[in-house]
């Protein structure tokens, strides 16, 4: 199996957990990852996600930490494939990460509509965690009347109340994705929340991002260990 995750190219920055998260969940279990971003080349992490910066707020991140002490790992996030550029029949599925970076270069964008069109219509297993949801809005007519989430507008006014009048959201992933038509919940601010959709899995927010990880393996072996009652 082999998943192909977006990131924002955007200096504003991706958010590191919504990348290593999934990576490592995939990874150890044999899954091959590849990371894209709009522009190809290199993308960069919000200070506040990684654990090793001054004022991090996820300074106990172990999964982030053990990422960034390997080389290879950290130099790919420097060299990473076009979106336009990708092979897309290589890939069994797609993860679009988030951070707020994502709000400026993910919607409009026709090479992420024209990505993510591809696996939905082969069937593939589609997941967008945070402000990467934001994406979603390129594929309008696949999303309308599903359960999605992403970045709530309230958490999104608590970060422009929390850092001034000069933080600059340029969209909102809840009012992208309410304006597909698709059906959006959230919890409270920071709460961690997983919508799955089947092939379609959503994520709150960065404190979502285990979670978010588990519910997209389980879709893309379409298995889970859980038993459900």
């Amino acid at each position: 199996m082999k998943v192909l995750f977006i990131i924002s190219n955007h200096e504003t920055g991706a958010w590191l957990s919504e990348i290593t998260h999934p990576y490592w969940h995939l990874n150890e279990r044999g899954v091959e990852v590849d990371f894209a971003s709009p522009s190809g080349g290199a993308i960069t992490w919000d200070p506040y996600s990684d654990p090793y910066s001054e004022n991090s707020l996820e300074a106990d991140d172990l999964v982030s930490k053990g990422f960034l002490q390997d080389k290879e790992l950290v130099a790919s996030l420097k060299t990473t494939l076009k979106v336009a550029d990708a092979n897309l029949a290589d890939y069994d599925a797609v993860h679009v990460a988030g951070g707020l970076g994502a709000t400026f270069d993910m919607l409009p964008n026709e090479d992420l509509a024209k990505a993510l069109e591809y696996f939905w219509s082969n069937d593939k297993v589609v997941g967008a965690i945070c402000h990467g949801a934001i994406a979603l809005g390129n594929i309008p007519d696949r999303v309308r009347g599903l359960k999605v989430t992403g970045y709530s507008l309230a958490e999104d006014q608590g970060l422009e109340a929390a850092f001034g009048p000069t933080f600059v959201i340029p969209q909102y992933p809840q009012k992208a994705l309410e304006a597909t038509g698709a059906t959006y919940s959230s919890r409270g601010p920071g709460a961690p929340y997983v919508v799955d959709e089947g092939k379609l899995i959503t994520g709150q927010n960065q404190q979502s991002a285990s979670e978010y990880s588990i519910v997209f393996l389980h879709a893309l072996f379409a298995d889970t260990p859980i038993l459900s009652h």
